[in-house]
């Protein structure tokens, strides 16, 4: 590692991390909400989404990011607005267009998709920097222009694949989380022995799904035997994907990731250093989005994938001493990743799981062919309709398989502070 020190991304990347997390330096928040009236005062606000509203299962609401144009006060004063605000939507509301859980009472409220791209009028509270709403009275999706209608076209692409998956029960919830990065019908007892494994990264939308699309779009292309179309349908894939799940920060990380090591590749260089192109991608992503700086799910991206990258070889050789080489590499990779996230875990959360170590290597794959068999089979499905029953019975199976890996790992002990 003597040797990057003397590179710029590598140095600029430690420098980064001093200031941004050693508590000494406070960064200022870039996005913050500016408005001529008081929080306490505000009661509607008006503008677009511009994150895909995520289940609170503690609070009963969806969080999602809200881009503010104008604000009303209590008095029936209005003005305009600028920044970023966290909104809560209470769950009848979210919950008014997806299957299984339709609300009548939610008309009253607002009947409506809420996604991200869709520009809203809300009624509602603030309180400690979080506007809670209580009503919606008005929403548009702006189809006059492209980016309108392409987030309409992927609100409603998002619903239709959740009614499918609603179909298919608990497979179909597990499917859902992680294809779109929705969890309204995971299990919730499957969700929390996920995270009692130390597996919540399976769930959360990153690099190992990415790298599933990139194979697939790989696989198509090479059978086409053209080198150019081949690197046209992986970047294609690649952004319908992120487009389809929404750009959160670990998957953000991915992308761009992938796309760097995709123009390497185009540019001639067959093997990138990795190391430095994560530090680039970590810094590019600092300053294209300095709200993700503090994410828990930002942080423990890049310290997992720095792990693998700094210290997998070196158990990888230590492993292999004892078992074979293509279980150690697996081991290798999950021990460098749980190991540089062991002091995040700890601050942010005050519990580790080290069970995780054996439990990712042991899950993962079977996660590999839930997802592939998961995709041909809702391919088959919309060829052919009447399939879609049998498709989902098959796929139920494959789910009573890693549901109860994930329970047997969930009863290992859990290191608390």
């Amino acid at each position: 590692m003597v040797k990057y020190l003397s590179k710029p991304f590598f140095v600029s990347t430690l420098i980064c991390i001093f200031v941004f997390y050693s508590g000494i330096f406070k960064i200022p928040e870039k996005n913050c909400m500016h408005s001529l009236f008081n929080e306490s005062q505000i009661c509607a606000i008006h503008g677009k989404i511009v994150s895909s509203p995520a289940k609170n299962p503690q609070k009963n609401m969806y969080l999602c990011n809200f881009k503010t144009s104008r604000v009303k006060d209590k008095k029936g004063f209005s003005g305009s607005s600028e920044g970023i605000i966290k909104l809560c939507i209470p769950s009848d509301m979210a919950e008014s267009y997806i299957p299984g859980r339709l609300f009548s009472h939610a008309k009253e409220k607002g009947n409506y998709l809420y996604e991200t791209g869709a520009e809203c009028t809300f009624y509602g509270t603030f309180k400690k920097g979080i506007f809670y709403t209580e009503k919606c009275t008005f929403q548009s999706w702006n189809k006059t222009k492209i980016s309108g209608k392409a987030a309409f076209l992927r609100a409603v692409s998002r619903l239709k694949f959740k009614r499918l998956m609603y179909t298919w029960g608990k497979a179909g919830g597990l499917l859902t989380a992680l294809l779109s990065g929705s969890k309204e019908f995971t299990d919730v007892s499957l969700s929390d022995s996920f995270k009692t494994a130390g597996l919540s990264h399976i769930l959360a939308l990153s690099g190992m799904h990415l790298s599933m699309f990139s194979a697939i779009a790989v696989f198509i292309g090479s059978r086409l035997k053209r080198r150019k179309v081949m690197f046209a349908i992986r970047i294609s894939t690649l952004i319908f994907f992120v487009w389809f799940a929404g750009f959160s920060p670990s998957l953000l990380r991915a992308f761009i990731c992938s796309m760097i090591s995709i123009a390497a590749a185009i540019a001639g260089s067959e093997e990138p250093d990795l190391i430095l192109v994560l530090c680039f991608s970590f810094l590019f992503q600092c300053a294209l989005r300095p709200s993700d700086i503090y994410n828990a799910g930002f942080i423990l991206s890049y310290a997992a994938l720095g792990g693998i990258l700094m210290c997998s070889d070196f158990f990888c050789r230590l492993y292999s001493k004892i078992i074979p080489y293509f279980l150690s590499r697996s081991l290798a990779s999950s021990t460098s990743a749980q190991i540089f996230t062991l002091p995040v875990s700890l601050k942010i959360f005050g519990s580790f799981s080290p069970i995780g170590i054996v439990a990712t290597s042991v899950v993962s794959p079977f996660i590999t062919v839930f997802i592939y068999s998961g995709l041909i089979l809702i391919l088959f499905s919309l060829i052919f309709p009447s399939a879609a029953g049998a498709s989902g019975f098959l796929l139920n199976k494959e789910y009573n398989i890693i549901n109860f890996l994930v329970a047997l790992f969930a009863k290992a002990p859990v290191w608390s502070i």
